[in-house]
């Protein structure tokens, strides 16, 4: 069946929506964490700018309806770093925020071509949460990317790996966004104790998946 209409494409609760914004960079200061170091901070800080391991996190305003649901038009490629972080954190399913746990542990989907360059044993990086049994095959018919090809792991041991972030410096003009660290895209993951990670503005989390398997989705079942 040809699909019709737009507005029957699945949206996740992770991709950000038309009226949600980060904060601007004027927000941003620098201050002196507790061992003396500078480090990235906000104007009026909160603790829930503040990540477990001090990493700071990009300010982002949300749209949610009455039940809290994310509403409004998705902004497509924009992921909101507030809910992809909550998604990472609590495993839950990128698409609706429900369980993403299976029979055999954790499902997580990528590109065929990310998975390339993957020796067998060697651990997974990845800022896409976990997908539930129930959101796996629409996300895959309905994403161009895992459509070219994909493959799906089951986690049984995951752990946080690190952030990916924009990097700034103390410039001349003030603080100032740097380019991504020598021979590292924009979207390579800084890991935590990383030695400038106090100059990281995080805006996804990252896991390492270690204990895994490549998996058929019509292997398993809900947990």
């Amino acid at each position: 069946m040809k699909r019709t209409k737009t507005a029957q494409r699945l949206v996740p609760d992770i991709t950000s929506r038309e009226g949600e914004y980060g904060a601007l960079e004027s927000e941003l200061t620098l201050s002196v964490n507790a061992f003396g170091t500078m480090r990235l901070a906000y104007h009026n800080e909160t603790p829930d700018d503040r990540g477990p391991h001090g990493e700071l996190w990009a300010r982002y305003g949300q749209s949610l309806n009455a039940s809290g649901r994310p509403t409004g038009k998705p902004q497509w490629r924009m992921v909101h770093p507030t809910r992809q972080r909550q998604a990472m954190e609590q495993l839950r399913c990128q698409i609706r925020m429900c369980s993403a746990k299976t029979n055999r542990g954790y499902l997580f989907l990528a590109g065929a071509e990310q998975d390339a360059l993957r020796r067998p044993g060697d651990p997974v990086r990845t800022a896409q949460p976990p997908v539930c049994l129930k959101h796996a095959r629409p996300s895959i018919e309905q994403c161009k990317h895992l459509r070219k090809g994909h493959v799906a792991f089951v986690a049984r041991a995951t752990s946080i790996y690190g952030v990916i972030g924009s990097r700034y410096r103390l410039g001349a003009a003030g603080l100032e966004p740097l380019p991504p660290l020598r021979d590292e895209g924009a979207d390579a993951p800084v890991p935590y104790g990383h030695p400038q990670m106090g100059w990281f503005l995080a805006s996804q989390l990252v896991r390492e998946l270690t204990d895994y398997e490549v998996v058929n989705l019509d292997d398993l079942v809900p947990a």
